[in-house]
């Protein structure tokens, strides 16, 4: 899709070519004219407003009122409230874009049970059975975005109109209740900003004042009439130019859908312009609504666009003397937001909001520490209970407070996440699993879960699992589980199929646990079970093993990735130790214990490497029945067949490079990589003929869709394997 449609597609921004400015005469007004500034949504394109409130700024050009859309209500809001435009650069240069745009909370910051939802559920898809099946009503919640416009809005939390901020403001929402453009000049100034940047489809609407609002682009994306409404007497209207569209340029129908919703944002923008005194345009055909990255370059095509205009707005500028009163009488209006002596929590259940006020307590009598308290509202969404989490100063008995507005999930408990596994590492046998993971949220008090997995395909099975957390900080826990399970499991030698197997085993287990960080948690437990392991093609040495499994095991793990899918840093170590006193084909009880270790860092903007480390032994028991570790075919020695490798011990070592190639449409998924990697490894307890010293060299195309990784690739190995291989799922 051109950068031009899916500009359109968000409604963002116009698509009108630079129109020439007949009405930009600067006409004889009253002396000291008021000025109105008016910019327009964008997206990244918006950035070029700051470049623009720069030159207009060296040239002592006072503006008493400021309008705007979407991208350009955010740079208008920040400038309203008295920023100068380095100030806006400097908020805008530390937003980390990809992740606002994203709008999933980062991987550090979920909850370890998120953490494992994310692994375990591959993909960036979610949905609630709340009433029925309901998909979440925009691809992105709004949280990290609402992080910045509460942060904006916070020392004006209080205020009756925009008439009082340091620059009187106003923007635009598009109603979708009563179908018509709705300008916010009172009210909560958050919920404006929030409201005029809804794309709609991308974030979720707004929820206020008894409607729902998106987007104002949609019916009027360069809000000239609202500021000759404010009072002014000369409009300055930014406009930001785009490619317009080809007579041959190819158009899916998603493109098809976005070029004709910009007819329509172009329409609105062309009366406006009309309307415009002066009009800036900003020449931005070479760059995409998603270019933040390229913000420098955008923001100086503004400045310039503003010194190509010079000779219009040159005789809007004041001395010096006017200029410092100017900026004295804004700087007076300016606040700073109070400390708050009492935390208050609405939007959710009494329950909820008694934890999250606990939880926020230690706020209290502290000037707001920005960063740090943003943090903990994410580890708030982090938990999966919420859409987004925001806050504002409210004032009680004279006292002020920080208000904490926790949006629940409107489709939402139970959650649904969706599972699609294709398996083609062995492309003659591809195996195929649907499946989905069902929590309900504190059924048995706060912080309670009730996981379920439902999976069919070549893997039949139903889990069960009640996690009940306890303790003062809830870091203990018990989590008692039922499983069934009907998997099948194929074993290969250089491309040919040994046996397949049906792998039937169904019990139950019981955990207690401690979560020592958000990163980890520390498990020990009993599991009992009945396992038939049973041949349906060809066999193994081992001929059907049937009976009970006993196991008594000790888990940690911690994962400090910083993704889930294509990590570029962090690690992950997961240790398992278990003594079996029972399991089929074994002599008698045995002890068995695996680690995996890997670590990922980065050694330039775009490239990471990795190393990896994994082992696991029977500690020289050998009459243990079925092998317990199978190794090969994916995610390990890729060359070789699916369990080539059965073993009671072994060795593994990986080295890789990844980079990232493009960036996905937002609504397609997020980025292609390319991955390679060398492994070595001994295994042990080998027939004669198998090689102890497996070795391969795997390279593979990795496409990080929403739907989940699809991976293409193929690998080379010692002793004559080599082979294709293409999958959807887990990478790592």
């Amino acid at each position: 899709m051109s950068s031009r449609m899916w500009l359109s597609l968000c409604l963002a921004a116009g698509v009108f070519a630079s129109h020439p400015a007949s009405a930009q005469s600067a006409a004889v007004v009253a002396k000291d004219p008021k000025i109105g500034l008016v910019l327009e949504g964008g997206a990244a394109l918006g950035l070029a407003h700051i470049g623009v409130l720069q030159w207009l700024e060296e040239h002592r050009i006072p503006i008493n009122y400021v309008a705007g859309t979407s991208m350009g209500g955010l740079v208008g809001g920040l400038y309203a409230t008295g920023n100068s435009p380095d100030e806006i650069r400097k908020l805008v240069d530390g937003i980390d874009w990809d992740v606002v745009m994203r709008g999933e909370v980062p991987y550090n910051d979920l909850s370890f049970r998120r953490k494992e939802d994310a692994e375990d559920f591959p993909n960036g898809l979610e949905f609630g059975i709340k009433g029925g099946v309901r998909f979440p009503s925009g691809f992105n919640s709004g949280h990290q975005v609402g992080l910045i416009l509460d942060q904006v809005a916070l020392p004006y939390s209080g205020m009756k109109t925009f008439d009082d901020l340091p620059i009187p403001f106003a923007c635009v929402g598009t109603d979708l209740v009563n179908d018509k453009a709705h300008v916010f000049r009172d009210g909560s100034l958050s919920t404006a900003l929030r409201s005029t940047m809804s794309l709609p489809g991308v974030f979720s609407p707004v929820r206020a004042n008894d409607t729902v609002y998106v987007d104002g682009g949609l019916l009027n994306n360069l809000p000239v009439d609202v500021a000759k409404t404010m009072g002014s007497d000369i409009t300055i209207a930014i406009h930001l130019a785009t490619k317009p569209l080809g007579a041959n340029t190819p158009l899916s129908s998603v493109g098809v859908l976005g070029e004709s919703l910009s007819v329509v944002v172009a329409a609105n923008e062309l009366r406006s312009m009309e309307l415009a005194d002066i009009l800036v345009s900003v020449p931005l055909q070479n760059f995409a609504s998603t270019d933040y990255k390229r913000g420098e370059e955008i923001i100086k095509l503004g400045y310039e666009a503003a010194q190509s205009k010079m000779a219009v707005l040159s005789r809007l500028s004041v001395d010096e003397a006017t200029w410092k009163a100017y900026l004295d009488a804004r700087s007076g209006r300016r606040k700073t937001a109070p400390v708050p002596q009492f935390v208050d929590v609405t939007g959710t259940k009494p329950y909820l909001a008694k934890e999250i006020q606990r939880e926020l307590s230690d706020r209290v009598g502290k000037p707001l520490d920005r960063i740090a308290f943003d943090k903990e509202l994410t580890y708030l969404l982090g938990n999966g209970r919420f859409s987004s989490v925001g806050y504002k100063m409210i004032e009680k008995d004279g006292r002020p407070g920080l208000q904490i507005i926790a949006r629940e999930k409107e489709y939402s408990p139970p959650d649904v996440r969706p599972l699609i596994v294709i398996d083609g590492s062995q492309y003659s046998q591809i195996q195929f699993i649907l499946g989905a993971r069902i929590t309900f949220y504190d059924l048995g008090g706060f912080g309670s879960e009730w996981r379920n997995d439902f999976m069919v395909g070549s893997e039949h099975a139903v889990k069960s699992e009640f996690y009940k957390p306890f303790g003062k900080n809830m870091q203990w826990f018990v989590a008692p589980r039922g499983f069934f399970d009907n998997a099948q499991q194929n074993f290969f030698h250089q491309g040919d199929l040994l046996a397949e197997y049906r792998n039937r085993e169904g019990g139950g287990a019981l955990d207690f646990g401690f979560v020592p960080t958000r990163n980890s948690e520390l498990r020990i437990g009993y599991r009992g079970a009945y396992q038939k392991l049973s041949p349906v093609i060809g066999g193994l040495l081992y001929g059907t093993l049937e009976g009970r499994v006993g196991t008594t095991s000790l888990r940690f793990h911690l994962d400090d990735r910083n993704e889930p899918i294509i990590p570029s840093r962090g690690h992950d170590l997961a240790i398992n130790g278990s003594w079996f006193d029972a399991n089929p084909g074994a002599s008698s009880g045995f002890p068995e214990a695996e680690a995996h270790f890997t670590k990922f860092f980065p050694v330039t903007d775009r490239n990471s490497l990795f190393f990896s480390g994994a082992g696991g032994t029977t500690f020289t028991y050998h009459k243990v029945g079925f092998p317990p570790f199978q190794l090969g075919g994916g995610p390990n020695f890729y060359a070789y067949g699916r369990n080539e490798f059965l073993t009671n011990q072994y060795f593994l070592f990986r080295a890789g490079y990844l980079r990232p190639l493009w960036t996905l449409p937002p609504l397609v998924g997020e980025r292609v990589y390319v991955v390679a990697a060398a492994e070595a490894g001994k295994i042990y307890d080998l027939p004669p003929h198998e090689s102890s010293l497996p070795v391969d060299f795997t390279a593979a195309i990795v496409l990080n869709t929403i739907f989940g990784p699809v991976q293409l690739g193929g690998a080379a190995g010692a002793t004559g394997h080599y082979k294709f291989f293409w999958q959807v799922g887990r990478v790592f």
